[in-house]
């Protein structure tokens, strides 16, 4: 679906929910507010909030974490979110780290679900950066980004209510908030209950939700790292790529053109074998202006050159009539190693589909085992790219001859290197999926690293009350002296994030925009 579309009719379908609303709320008072409550839905304008005193959804939570229940899972559970609590102790300092590197560094790059880390290509900076669709992210992958904040909310929220059950600490509700299309979900838990475990005991219900998202980012990667062997079976991997998309604006479009489903083998000399190498072969094309091996007499009975040559506008040699843009000029490679004058003239006027059908090979430096090297004269980022390509029955289709600039062909053709055993499989369902996981990868960690700053509304405040209750209780004896360390501990963290929050929106939001 159109990103434009999407976004009209999910602004519809809240417009005409919230109209129903007030309408039922008006009409039909008594009956819609008791279908209200026994849903748990609750409309408001451009959002939706669905609560449950998940009863349900204990007595399931229950039976997995039971004691009654495999003394083995529970052992393996136990020991699991003690590992949790190792981690979220590690990443504090990560965290706290990250944030001042972000907040006194230069305008480096990053990436980060909400807020995550990456290393720069350039420079070994690292700072945070919000991921927005249609800003820093494609517009048309906002699906993937809706699910993916879906999948690792729900995950961390499981974690947090799996962890409560296994200490006997009821879990009286769970939300799910859809603020427009960003969703958020949340775990209400008894706080008496709660706040009379011992600590470590607590540290591990706090920090269950950031040991879950770190194991499933692990899990993802995982299975991005297998994909070639998990998709064997019905895929071919790392023999040639396959064309899944042509924009609608594409210059290879067309009858004598690329099509879906095409398998590209070759970009001019250059064998494409998988992603990386169509990109390579796209760079090479750019960068090297490759010659052609051509016969004495194709030249001598094709040669359309006008009588008296001339610069163009552009500086450029011209022997051919400007109204014909079927012909090049070519240009004649001299080759070094033969001493002998060559039987054609220095420059000659060719038909580019059959001067091409007619080489016998590409040539570089002049050399050729049969005929003249011949390098046509285009404009500086025109290039001459031949893309030969076969069905997915392995059949040899024509090639493909495309005269333009290899960027072009990068915004418009998107290629797979998943090619598919059978006819009835999409090379876009592996390709779907792969990006799914990335993207899962990404906002797993960024909301672990996030979870574990102690900072207003996340874990992370939650986290460093405990420990300053635990651990200073014998040096701190009032309560409420207790409670202004941990508020000041959490105000520098919370500080820190908005600082760096600032100016990752400036750098990545503002400043592009002004």
């Amino acid at each position: 679906m159109d990103p434009v579309v999407f976004f009209i009719v999910l602004t519809t379908l809240y417009g005409v929910m919230y109209f129903f609303d007030r309408f039922f709320k008006s009409c039909m008072h008594y009956p819609y507010d008791a279908f209200l409550r026994n849903t748990g839905l609750i409309v408001n304008f451009m959002s939706l909030h669905w609560h449950s005193s998940a009863s349900t959804f204990n007595r399931m939570l229950i039976r997995w974490g039971s004691t009654s229940g495999n003394s083995f899972t529970r052992n393996f559970l136990v020991k699991s979110f003690n590992m949790g609590v190792l981690l979220s102790f590690l990443l504090l300092p990560v965290g706290i780290i990250l944030l001042i590197i972000t907040i006194f560094s230069g305008s480096g790059t990053g990436a980060g679900a909400g807020a995550a880390a990456s290393t720069a290509a350039a420079t070994p900076v690292v700072q945070l950066e919000i991921l927005l669709p249609g800003v820093n992210l494609p517009l048309q992958e906002i699906g993937y980004y809706i699910a993916t904040l879906v999948m690792c909310t729900l995950l961390h929220e499981l974690g947090h209510a799996l962890a409560a059950v296994l200490e006997d600490v009821p879990v009286t509700g769970f939300g799910f908030k859809l603020y427009y299309c960003l969703p958020l979900a949340y775990t209400e838990l008894s706080h008496d209950h709660l706040n009379g475990l011992r600590w470590f005991r607590k540290l591990r219900i706090l920090c269950a939700g950031i040991w879950n998202n770190f194991l499933f980012a692990g899990f993802c990667y995982l299975l991005i790292s297998t994909m070639s062997i998990t998709m064997s079976p019905f895929y071919i991997l790392n023999e040639h790529v396959i064309v899944t998309e042509l924009s609608l604006k594409s210059p290879l479009r067309g009858d004598r053109g690329l099509q879906l489903d095409n398998v590209v083998t070759h970009l001019n000399d250059c064998p494409v074998r998988n992603e990386d190498s169509w990109l390579a072969c796209l760079q090479q094309v750019q960068m090297v202006r490759q010659g052609y091996c051509v016969s004495s007499d194709f030249i001598r009975l094709n040669d359309e050159s006008i009588d008296i040559s001339h610069h163009g506008v552009d500086g450029r040699l011209q022997c051919c009539d400007d109204r014909n843009p079927n012909v090049s000029c070519f240009e004649y490679v001299e080759d070094v190693t033969v001493d002998t004058p060559a039987e054609i003239p220095q420059h000659v006027c060719l038909n580019i589909r059959r001067t091409l059908e007619d080489a016998s090979g590409y040539c570089k430096t002049g050399v050729c085992l049969q005929g003249y090297c011949l390098r046509p004269m285009l404009h500086n980022t025109t290039s001459i790219l031949v893309f030969k390509r076969q069905n997915l029955q392995g059949q040899t289709l024509t090639p493909v001859m495309y005269v333009g600039q290899a960027r072009d062909v990068l915004r418009s053709v998107r290629v797979s290197g998943f090619v598919p055993h059978y006819p009835h499989l999409s090379a876009a369902w592996p390709d779907a999926l792969s990006l799914l996981l990335r993207y899962n990868v990404v906002f797993s960690i960024g909301l672990a690293l996030v979870n574990a700053i102690p900072c207003f509304g996340f874990d992370g405040a939650h986290i460093t009350s405990t420990v300053i209750h635990s651990f200073l209780v014998g040096r701190v004896e009032e309560h409420a002296k207790r409670d202004l360390i941990s508020l000041i501990i959490t105000s520098v963290g919370s500080l820190l994030f908005g600082l760096a929050l600032l100016k990752v929106a400036w750098l990545s939001l503002l400043r592009p925009l002004l």
